[in-house]
């Protein structure tokens, strides 16, 4: 069995661009590949990327895609074995080793994918269909209602920030680094861990400032693209206390275990995939928790 995260974000169209139609992308993407199949792979230069459509989707039901994060010739694995014998993996030209994510969209604005370590985060699918196809999509992190509450408690006195990241595949990498982060830095690390505060012993009065804070929400806004941990401390008004929030694990999400494809042993079963997503979009639909999460571009306007 393999375990997933199953994460909900919500979809939008791009202000001063045509609206995103999933439907009508998934159909344009179908066209396109039939005539030429290397149309499927996009090479952004430091990402290999490839979409596959497998269901155009309804006025109910959702368009599936499955995300592919490849590895070009330069950055394949190779083989070793005990007798110490190193050697290239075998593949044809059009092969490539890769890890897929199984992406849902519902014609409401509501997307779902699994998630773990090795899957192509859906930043890469924003960036497919904007070079591919000229088709602009936002993916807005979905939280738990009652993260806002959490943070509203520290706000003004936040004392630390943990932040673990990795390279950013999109065309707006730059967008949250200056005051966290010096830009040239950012550029030049493929993956940075930091932690900003007060520290342990430091007086406890002693606050982040505000154009700190800011910038943390900034990056907990785009948390779908880059963001691999986080975790913010910060003193609660009404107790006192000094209160922790593990933003990744406050995402509207469940988790899952599928059974192994049984043509590719180390890839979940697809058609398991698509149907938990389809099932665990209907519970939230049900409970509620759609239409109370609270998306990350709000945690900037907080209180």
């Amino acid at each position: 069995m393999l375990k997933r995260s199953l994460v909900f974000h919500r979809w939008g169209s791009v202000h001063g661009k045509p609206n995103f139609n999933p439907r009508d992308v998934a159909t344009n993407l179908i066209n396109t590949v039939a005539a030429d199949s290397d149309f499927a792979i996009l090479d952004s230069g430091d990402a290999v990327t490839a979409v596959e459509v497998v269901d155009v989707g309804t006025g109910d039901s959702p368009t599936n895609f499955r995300l592919f994060a490849l590895r070009g010739a330069e950055d394949r694995p190779f083989k070793w074995d005990s007798a110490g014998s190193v050697s290239p993996i075998s593949l044809r030209d059009h092969e490539y080793p890769a890890d897929v994510s199984h992406v849902s969209l519902w014609p409401n604005g509501i997307c779902a994918n699994d998630s773990e370590k090795n899957v192509p985060r859906i930043s890469r699918l924003s960036l497919f269909l904007r070079r591919k196809l000229a088709s602009y999509v936002t993916f807005d992190a979905l939280y738990r209602k009652d993260m806002i509450d959490k943070l509203n408690a520290m706000k003004g006195q936040m004392r630390s920030v943990e932040v673990a990241m990795v390279q950013q595949h999109g065309d707006n990498a730059n967008g949250v680094f200056g005051t966290l982060i010096p830009e040239n830095f950012g550029r030049r690390a493929p993956s940075i861990r930091f932690t900003l505060g007060m520290g342990r012993y430091g007086p406890r009065d002693r606050y982040l400032d505000s154009e700190t804070e800011e910038q943390v929400f900034a990056l907990a806004e785009q948390a779908d693209d880059f963001v691999s941990n986080m975790i913010i401390r910060g003193r609660n008004h009404a107790s006192g206390r000094v209160e922790t929030v593990n933003l990744l694990h406050e995402r509207l999400q469940i988790q899952a275990e599928f059974r192994n494809s049984a043509s590719v042993p180390s890839m979940p079963d697809p058609g398991e995939v698509f149907s938990a997503l389809d099932s665990a979009y209907k519970e939230f639909q049900r409970d509620g928790k759609i239409a109370s999460a609270v998306q990350g571009q709000q945690m900037q306007s907080k209180g």
